[in-house]
């Protein structure tokens, strides 16, 4: 009896043997198979980001001169335009957000941000820009007058956020690169250039508070009125300060030639908008500066960048407005001549004047 108990334990203690053996493999099994799919999750986890990475980096948003078109007033202080982009990438790009800084604005509001989305106050649509596609305008109505600061030539940077975290940005106004002389008409005058294109003459007064072009226009006489002149600094080195002396001269012209007649508009501050109310003295120790172009590399143009010139007052260094002489309904033309006095390099001593034979407008003509 005691014989066969004793081989029945023995054959117990196999049995368990073999099930403490099986156990420990498949546990082992087990943690194999776990790590081998923790791997598994782990190489598709490094796939996925090595992908994202390559999505994100193939991204390549470029901005598409003049950068801002389209201008509209909607009312109730709201405005809408296009931002113009083109999209040198090889992926379809998102835009999540836009910012614009305003950077003549040193409040806690020289930010604002534009959302996605198609009602509210500052948002944007049309922000899908497919792979190879140019010129396409993201459609943005915000409370930013981007028509009077690009008018005025006011700085600002624009950044564009994507949904893959990429951000694009550049300086609005986006700098021009102007082709050689004789393919669009310009003076140059030491470092100084003017411009000879419809955009580069404009004026307001206080029933045309926009700008618009001052090439031709009708005028009410006794009507206080200012000049908007784009000039840039051509030299490649050193920036150009401005003296308020600047002065825009309108000689009145007869069938017999110039009248005895001439009124002149001094500058003002760059940020002036409209006569009178609006209209603000310009003080050289807040001098506007003309930025010196960047250097061409390789045989390209310089980078050239516009500034906007204000004139309008009747006495240097004030805010006292100016008007034409003209009639009610009298048709006139004036011959432009403009004086420019400025240091260059700025903040030193050396100051220069020239003149500049200008332009011609009328007033109260025919087209």
């Amino acid at each position: 009896m005691l014989k066969r108990f004793a081989v029945g334990r023995k054959g117990v203690g196999t049995i368990l043997g073999a099930a403490y053996f099986i156990i420990i493999v498949l546990a082992i099994f087990n943690l194999i198979m776990w790590e081998a799919n923790q791997y598994d999750a782990y190489q598709q986890l490094v796939g996925q980001m090595n992908q994202i990475d390559q999505d994100r980096a193939s991204e390549n948003l470029q901005f598409f001169y003049p950068g801002l078109t389209d201008f509209q007033p909607l009312g109730s202080g709201k405005y809408s335009f296009s931002l113009l982009v083109r999209n040198n990438g090889g992926i379809t790009t998102s835009v999540a957000r836009i910012y614009f800084v305003n950077c003549s604005d040193t409040s806690s509001n020289a930010l604002t941000t534009i959302e996605k989305g198609t009602s509210g106050v500052n948002y944007f649509t049309n922000g899908f820009i497919n792979p190879g596609e140019n010129n396409h305008k993201i459609s943005v109505v915000t409370t930013l007058d981007m028509y009077t600061a690009s008018i005025r030539a006011e700085p600002f940077y624009i950044h564009v956020a994507t949904e893959r975290g990429r951000t694009f940005s550049t300086f609005y106004p986006i700098a021009e690169a102007l082709p050689p002389g004789g393919s669009v008409p310009y003076i140059d005058i030491g470092p100084l250039r003017f411009v000879f294109d419809y955009n580069s003459l404009n004026y307001t007064t206080i029933n045309q508070q926009q700008p618009t072009q001052g090439w031709n226009f009708s005028y009410t006489g006794g009507t206080k009125i200012m000049f908007f002149v784009k000039v840039i600094d051509i030299d490649t080195v050193s920036d150009i300060k401005l003296l308020r002396y600047c002065v825009f001269d309108c000689i009145e012209m007869a069938a017999t030639g110039a009248s005895q007649k001439i009124a002149s508009f001094y500058i003002v501050d760059k940020n002036s908008k409209y006569p009178p109310s609006m209209m603000y003295a310009y003080n050289e120790n807040t001098a506007q500066i003309l930025p010196h172009a960047t250097k061409g590399a390789g045989g390209s143009p310089d980078t050239l960048f516009p500034q906007i010139i204000v004139f309008g007052a009747s006495v240097w260094g004030t805010n006292e407005p100016k008007e034409l002489y003209v009639g009610s309904d009298k048709a006139y033309s004036y011959l432009v001549l403009m004086g420019f006095y400025y240091q260059f390099p700025k903040d030193t001593k050396y100051t220069y004047g020239v003149t500049v034979p200008f332009v011609g407008i009328r007033v109260n003509t025919p087209t």
